[in-house]
């Protein structure tokens, strides 16, 4: 599997620099270096606010369950975790790492499993409410009428998903409720009953007590994931702005989102390939290529390669930090065997 997910990573990041390369040429090389340093320090503090925030809502999460883990820990799991969402298809490894990275920090799994599956729902609370707002204020934008028919298109295909999960809900969760049991009785892990009752009774309380945990938990919870989001595609908004085709932030926020999302889809990591594709396409009418090309290649650098740059480097972070008590506890042994021999000596 790794042999596979290696050349899969390389080919992602490649893909996600030649792309836009190909489409300007050296000239986007030079946007890129032109590109003013105030403005770039900017990027890196945007970069900086969506990883702090997406850190702080994890100590809250961790917090409400009993588990003070602290920030410097917590935003190397949450680099770390971030990494591996960035360098697996679709994203599929950003889950298991988020389980195993918190319970190298001392989570039981129960609590582990618990943080790891609030963060995408309340990411999903953040989106179902933004993106609606976000395409209909971007249809009475100044924005281009391709741009504008897009968004409300999507306001259009939001309503009807929203009408039809409503209609589907009930009979969908009644499906569940009868099947589950009996595929349970079939599955392999029946014979395991035992061994994951307690897990999962355990699971069902901590997800329990982060449901009632009160309105301010709730506001608190998605304020960090808004503040997390906002930052994260505000890094398209500056660089288009400080390219000379500034957009309103509601349509970059909904692009972004239709864009990545999709390019999930495709399988290759971080939807290098089709996400680049996907936002040169809708940017096309407002820059000439070799702008287009640097807005992509920042746009990665900021969205891409810093995120996965930093969570290398948090990952070694987390292991040292795991290896420090373990090399201290040899030497303790040590000196207990040393004292040892000179007192039966």
């Amino acid at each position: 599997m790794r042999r596979r997910t290696g050349p899969l990573i390389a080919l992602a990041l490649v893909a996600a620099c030649t792309l836009p390369l190909a489409v300007g040429g050296r000239a986007a090389l030079v946007q890129v270096l032109r590109f003013a340093p105030i403005d770039a320090a900017a990027l890196f503090a945007l970069a900086a606010i969506a990883a702090l925030a997406r850190a702080l809502k994890q100590c809250l999460l961790l917090h409400r369950l009993g588990l003070r883990l602290g920030i410097a820990p917590s935003l190397a799991v949450s680099l770390a975790t971030e990494a591996a969402f960035a360098l697996t298809p679709a994203g599929a490894g950003g889950y298991p790492a988020s389980v195993w990275l918190l319970r190298r920090t001392g989570a039981r799994l129960p609590t582990a499993i618990a943080t790891t599956a609030a963060d995408p729902l309340l990411d999903g609370v953040f989106f179902a409410i933004a993106l609606p707002l976000a395409a209909l204020s971007a249809v009475d934008s100044s924005a281009p009428t391709v741009l504008r028919e897009l968004a409300l298109a999507t306001a259009i295909a939001l309503a009807m998903v929203a009408a039809l999960a409503t209609l589907a809900w009930r009979p969908l969760r009644r499906l569940a409720l009868r099947l589950l049991p009996r595929l349970w009785r079939l599955s392999p892990l029946a014979r395991r009953r035992r061994a994951l009752t307690a897990t999962t009774v355990r699971l069902r309380r901590a997800l329990r007590r982060l449901r009632r945990g009160g309105l301010l938990f709730l506001l608190l919870a998605l304020a960090l994931t808004t503040a997390q989001w906002c930052a994260r595609y505000a890094i398209l908004w500056l660089i288009l702005d400080r390219l000379g085709a500034p957009l309103p932030f509601a349509l970059v926020l909904l692009l972004q989102a239709l864009v990545l999302h999709a390019a999930q889809w495709t399988g290759s990591p971080a939807g290098a390939g089709g996400a680049d594709l996907g936002l040169g396409l809708a940017l096309a009418p407002l820059l000439p290529a070799p702008k287009l090309a640097a807005a992509l290649l920042l746009w990665r650098l900021g969205t891409l390669v810093l995120p996965v740059a930093a969570g290398a480097l948090a990952l070694l972070a987390l292991g040292l930090h795991r290896a420090a008590p373990t090399a201290a506890a040899t030497r303790d042994v040590g000196s207990r065997e040393i004292l040892r021999s000179s007192t039966s000596g």
